[in-house]
């Protein structure tokens, strides 16, 4: 899962940026053979299999005690293999990009799982064994176009600490209303949704106390609506690839959320910002890379914003 994820330190200000997949697995050696892996058993940690590895997995994975990160990914799978339930540490499950519908009751024995990752496979709705894991708290369900998301809302709000959540590239035009249930949830990813009806979306997002961080990239945004102006309790906002944006209005639009910190715009084709630089100048962190600047106009920008760390 390549997703940009925040941790807003507000005493010391530090913003820092993780990436989903690395959340569980960190540092630790990737082993994508059985072979490989039963060298030094107790090691394993990360397990990211080659998909002919998959036929000798019920027999094999009992054998690896301390497997916390499992990667089965674009395999063409339908289901998961026997023996899942035996991966008794599993924190991190990926088998994004298969032919998944559903996933086996087998997995409610694995009470450690938090992070699940069901991205790019046929899931029409989302099952109901995501709210028995009393632990999950980040679900990435992005590109399952067919998924009927006003059933999938009534699972998502019952899994009580879930608090990251992707729905990006899934041709949604509006959130449904019950969204606003989630009210645990931190971070939304909605980007590759340029259909999506931002001021009817942020209707409903201005509901979720707890949203601290709200991904909009690639979503061909041009201007975004006077209500933005109601999500007072984003502190992060990535709206990177979206190049035909009106930067001098983004900017106006931008200062009228109340406790904004963190703003990424990188991929945006920008070679110059307005001369006023106002809207930008309570931000902690403005990410620009990527992008067309000349030298002279970073220093411009450094120096307009002298209590932010522009990154180009």
């Amino acid at each position: 899962m390549k997703n940009i994820k925040f941790k807003i330190i507000d005493k010391a200000l530090l913003i820092g940026f993780v990436i989903l997949s690395n959340i569980v697995v960190g540092q630790n050696k990737k082993y994508t053979s059985f072979a490989e892996a039963l060298k030094e058993p107790e090691s394993v940690k990360w397990l990211d299999l080659d998909c002919e590895e998959l036929t000798d997995f019920s027999s094999q994975i009992k054998l690896l005690k301390n497997v916390n990160a499992l990667y089965m990914t674009n395999c063409d799978l339908e289901q998961l293999p026997n023996g899942i339930e035996n991966v008794s540490q599993l924190d991190l499950l990926n088998v994004k990009d298969n032919q998944f519908t559903s996933l086996p009751a087998e997995l409610v024995a694995l009470d450690k799982l938090s992070v699940i990752n069901i991205a790019n496979n046929d899931f029409k709705t989302l099952p109901e064994l995501l709210t028995k894991l009393p632990k999950l708290r980040e679900l990435d369900v992005s590109n399952n176009s067919e998924l009927d998301f006003i059933k999938g809302i009534e699972i998502l709000k019952r899994i009580q600490k879930l608090d990251f959540l992707v729905l990006s590239s899934n041709n949604l035009i509006e959130l449904p209303l019950e969204l606003s249930n989630l009210k645990n949830l931190q971070e939304l990813h909605l980007k590759d949704n340029p259909k999506l009806h931002l001021k009817k979306a942020f209707k409903i997002l201005k509901n979720l106390d707890s949203l601290k961080i709200l991904v909009l990239s690639n979503n061909n945004i041009k201007q975004l609506p006077k209500n933005l102006e109601e999500l007072s309790q984003i502190k992060g906002f990535v709206l990177d690839n979206n190049p035909k944006v009106k930067i001098k209005k983004l900017v106006e639009r931008i200062e009228t959320i109340q406790n904004l910190e963190v703003l990424l715009l990188r991929d945006n084709n920008l070679s110059l910002l307005p001369k006023d630089l106002k809207g930008f100048s309570k931000l902690k962190l403005l990410e620009l890379s990527n992008n067309s600047f000349s030298e002279s106009e970073k220093k411009r920008i450094i120096n307009d914003l002298p209590e932010t760390n522009v990154v180009f």
